[in-house]
């Protein structure tokens, strides 16, 4: 039986949960990969033009100098579009993950076909939802960078702290606004509304299951990377060229995999959380009764 005191042993057992339901669900995978690549092309679409024209060279020069001229609003004009379009593809693949999570945890069937049609049956919401993201990114990027920008130590820490406390903000109001998007037919500063209320009604075990799922994360990561570097290492002494890239691509490709599958069990996760806190029962990917045991709004 799981306990309320012991929320970090909770935290682990959902994300262990989680990572059985992705197991039995491994189509729910295919999402992140979607993201994955959207993100890719975007970004190649928007970089590839601005380090042609020499804007990023001239920005830094300007920085430089102290100096700013044009260019450097065109620069911001261009990252707010580029934030936009990347929220815009992360959320949508997102939605359609949660999508097809909740019809799982509420046991019925989930094919990639149905997350993206309930993805696109919301893309409206999700474009209002990505600007308003969009807005929130750059406002926070901007007291950032002017932090760096003033050339004092003591300035640039501060505004790090303020965006992050800016960002860190935003992703607790939004953190169910996503499973209530796929759900409740209301509008997205309702939606937005409605998931901190959620949040607040769940806080401890939200925090404690993300905290155990970017703890085991960040635990293979680290192991993963003690282990690239010993057959980097390896790779170099043997002074084979082929090696050494073949070596190098399997690393990448072992880092992807594990920000997928991070990806795809954090889906899981929000979904099974948003099905106890709305219903009381988290349905058939996680233990209701661990949900009952664990979460602040039991009695």
């Amino acid at each position: 039986m799981f306990r309320r005191g012991n929320r970090i042993q909770n935290g682990l057992e959902l994300t262990r949960q989680s990572w059985a339901a992705l197991r039995a669900n491994p189509q729910l995978l295919i999402f992140p990969v979607i993201s994955l690549i959207g993100m890719i092309i975007v970004t190649i679409l928007f970089f590839i033009p601005i380090t042609a024209t020499g804007i990023l060279s001239s920005i830094g020069e300007q920085g430089r100098r102290g100096s700013g001229d044009i260019n450097q609003g065109l620069f911001f004009i261009v990252m707010f579009f580029y934030y936009f379009v990347t929220y815009t593809v992360i959320i949508f693949s997102n939605t359609a993950l949660v999508g097809a999570a909740m019809r799982l945890a509420r046991g019925e069937t989930a094919t990639v076909r149905d997350g993206i049609n309930i993805a696109m049956a919301r893309i409206s919401k999700i474009v209002v939802y990505a600007l308003i993201s969009a807005t929130i990114g750059m406002i926070a990027k901007s007291i950032q960078q002017s932090g760096r920008n003033s050339n004092n130590i003591v300035a640039a820490i501060v505004s790090s702290i303020i965006a992050g406390i800016i960002q860190g903000a935003w992703n607790m109001v939004v953190f169910f606004a996503i499973p209530v998007l796929v759900v409740e037919d209301i509008g997205v500063m309702d939606s937005l509304k409605r998931s901190l209320g959620l949040f607040k009604e769940t806080w401890g075990e939200t925090f404690t299951g993300n905290f155990a799922i970017g703890a085991v994360s960040c635990l293979v990561s680290a192991l993963m990377t003690v282990v690239a570097v010993v057959l980097i290492g390896l790779a170099i002494a043997s002074k084979s060229v082929a090696l050494i890239v073949l070596t190098v691509v399997v690393v990448v490709l072992a880092f992807v995999a594990i920000s997928l599958i991070n990806g795809a069990i954090n889906g899981i996760f929000q979904a099974s959380l948003y099905q106890y806190a709305t219903t009381g029962d988290a349905g058939k990917l996680i233990d209701t009764q661990l949900a009952h045991d664990a979460f602040l709004t039991t009695g």
